[in-house]
């Protein structure tokens, strides 16, 4: 696609076309609430929702968002890998790699106990910071034995004033784990990461179509440029006073029709990876038909929603 001479930069250059940029969401914002209160609180907490709702979505905006509002606070994130048998090795190097560690491997368990909280403290010193604040996503892998060893981290690391904020962020088995805990007197884990809760969820609603849509009217790039994404695209139709977040009840129309012609199970919820699958096409094809009347039709939301897959991948 062309550039247009009233565009700053290419369309194909834009991190719309490239997905490099991260809209909120209504979830998102309770998610920050939640870390805010934890970090003040310096207690951990655990975020669930079914798969591929957006959770590493949010993961990955949280991170951005707080290396902009709190600089000097070290953040830290791994994926947790299922495995058949937790081993000590295999766990603490794992955290050795999280943490950026040059040698996360050996076969001494208390060895590698050892190196990882030396570099968690030399992290807290090199940061000026007296908390370290980790994700631990698909959390609903950790064994019993796991939240053993991290409690035995998190206590060392307290020891030496150093406080370890984890984020548990996985699948809604999580609650049974944290009852699994209390039911077997495991206070102290449920204490130490399991305090605070909160259910994760996709779009849920036309509203919430509008409060995404609407980071697409506020979201800028360059930053403070003025140039919005949605005046990128539609410099014409932006000038004339469009804006995408009115959008909203006929993109939360088009995911509904869809997802009831498919029959697909349960009440729509709209996660994030389809959500800007969908509004991205629209976005990149529409562009050329740029004006001072633009509209978008119910015909364009459709096969925006078509192409995100949203469908194929609930099958």
């Amino acid at each position: 696609m062309t550039t247009d001479s009233l565009r700053p930069s290419p369309i194909d250059e834009h991190p719309v076309v490239l997905r490099r940029y991260r809209i909120p969401t209504p979830s998102i914002a309770q998610f920050y609430a939640l870390l805010v209160r934890c970090l003040s609180l310096r207690t951990g907490a655990m975020v669930y929702a079914r798969s591929r709702v957006g959770k590493t979505y949010a993961i990955l905006f949280l991170e951005s968002l707080l290396a902009s509002q709190r600089p000097a606070l070290p953040i830290l994130r791994m994926r947790c890998q299922h495995k058949r048998i937790a081993t000590e090795t295999a766990f603490f190097s794992a955290l050795l790699t999280m943490a950026r560690h040059k040698a996360s491997s050996g076969r001494d368990p208390t060895q590698l106990r050892h190196r990882l909280t030396q570099r968690l403290l030399e992290i807290a010193d090199q940061s000026q910071s007296s908390d370290i604040l980790v994700f631990l996503d698909e959390a609903q892998h950790l064994g019993s034995s796991e939240f053993e060893w991290l409690r035995d981290i998190h206590d060392e690391l307290e020891l030496e004033g150093v406080r370890l904020v984890t984020m548990l962020v996985g699948q809604p088995s999580l609650r049974a784990r944290k009852s699994i805990f209390q039911r077997d007197g495991e206070e102290q884990i449920v204490a130490r990461f399991m305090t605070e809760e909160l259910p994760f969820h996709g779009v849920r609603s036309a509203h919430e179509c509008s409060a995404c849509l609407q980071g697409y009217d506020q979201g800028e790039y360059p930053e403070n440029s003025g140039w919005t994404h949605t005046r990128f695209f539609f410099p014409r139709a932006w000038e004339a006073g469009m804006r995408l977040a009115a959008e909203g009840g006929a993109l939360w129309d088009a995911f509904d029709d869809a997802h009831k012609r498919a029959q697909l199970v349960g009440e729509l919820e709209i996660p994030m990876e389809f959500f800007t699958r969908a509004v991205q096409h629209i976005l990149y094809q529409c562009a050329k038909r740029d004006s001072t009347s633009f509209a978008f039709s119910r015909a364009v939301w459709d096969e925006g929603v078509d192409v995100s897959g949203y469908v194929r991948a609930r099958k």
